[in-house]
């Protein structure tokens, strides 16, 4: 899953020339897997990471000659003991990697991959197929929409049978993950830091106005100035997860009862469990209702007291639930591009 697609559209600009450099293949131990991309400007600055920063200054250099051809080009990197000794990197890697660059231009229209951003954006799926060619012009494009929704919705224009000279790359297109953190007090701002460098997008509600024009919310995607009875059930369903911290037991059963009505996949509670079974009890629940759902202690133990080391906790949950879910969506969008596939090749 790429984890940085909102860092990638804080960079593009449309009226700007870049490479786009996705990893195409791997054979063995490698940093990053097949799908993920990174972004590189006409001046061979990177965005994102295709290895652990080993690889970046060379694919870099590369970049800067497709820029000039206008043609993609595609690179083989092999890093097992041997011929990374003969590079001089000494990366220990046992694995294999090719990566395409491919120019987006505005004669080609980037690619779709302008679109691509814009629905990341508005938390919209879809999916971005690539043509593998080496020194041909650059193919790609980018189809929207919800990848669980029917086949028709999925593309037909994978490879077809007897076209050896290419393979086509379909790269499920997930939106980042959407955090409500409900109280903004001193030890929400750990919290909304450490998603906001997770790729997150990250929304904050309080009905404090000085706690919300705090310097820690500045980089948030979105501040409220609410309270709980002032919200309805619809403004909770576009969050992927949400964390209930405003240390008040009223506002805090409110803002649970608005997550449940909405289903929000994850719902976190600061507080021991004797304080989540309160916040439960009025609305006739029981922690075995809400269980996968609601997570009261909030995170992980991972040991610390410190609203930092809590803060690592609540994301470290949130990130291993988010990953769950999303890997079915994955598996099920490959799932059924591998089934087409095998079709129209007739196997």
């Amino acid at each position: 899953m790429q984890e940085n697609w909102l860092q990638l559209a804080e960079t593009f600009d449309a009226h700007k020339q870049y490479v786009l450099a996705t990893i195409v293949a791997t054979r063995g131990s490698t940093y990053r897997k097949m799908g993920t991309m990174m972004l590189i400007d006409g001046d061979g600055v990177c965005t994102g990471l295709l290895s652990g920063g080993c690889l970046e200054a060379d694919i870099s250099l590369h970049a800067g000659e497709v820029l000039a051809e206008k043609k993609s080009r595609l690179l083989n990197y092999d890093l097992l003991a041997d011929a990374e000794l003969l590079w001089g990197l000494g990366l220990g890697c046992d694995g294999e990697i090719d990566i395409l660059l491919q120019p987006l231009l505005q004669e080609n229209d980037h690619l779709g991959f302008a679109d691509l951003l814009d629905d990341i954006r508005q938390q919209k799926t879809g999916h971005y197929w690539i043509r593998v060619n080496d020194n041909l012009a650059a193919q790609g494009q980018y189809i929207s929409g919800d990848l669980q929704q029917e086949p028709s919705q999925v593309p037909a224009f994978v490879n077809r049978a007897g076209d050896d000279e290419a393979k086509t790359i379909v790269i499920p297109v997930l939106a980042p993950v959407s955090l409500l953190v409900c109280g903004a007090g001193p030890d929400a701002a750990p919290v909304v830091n450490m998603a906001l460098e997770l790729g997150w997008q990250v929304t904050v509600w309080d009905h404090r106005e000085n706690y919300l024009n705090q310097d820690a919310f500045t980089r948030a995607t979105a501040t409220r100035l609410t309270r709980p009875v002032k919200t309805a059930t619809e403004d909770y369903l576009a969050f992927d997860a949400a964390v209930v911290m405003t240390h008040n037991l009223t506002s805090d059963g409110e803002y649970l009862a608005h997550l449940l009505a909405a289903n929000t996949p994850y719902i976190g509670l600061l507080g021991p469990g004797g304080r989540r079974d309160k916040l439960l009890k009025p609305l006739e629940l029981t922690p075995s209702d809400v269980k996968g759902q609601v997570f009261g202690p909030v995170g992980l133990d991972l040991g610390g007291r410190s609203p930092q080391a809590i803060a690592l906790s609540i994301t470290a949950q949130i990130q291993q639930q988010m990953s769950l879910r999303y890997a079915g969506k994955h598996y099920r969008a490959w799932t059924y591009l591998h089934k087409e596939l095998d079709k129209e090749q007739g196997k």
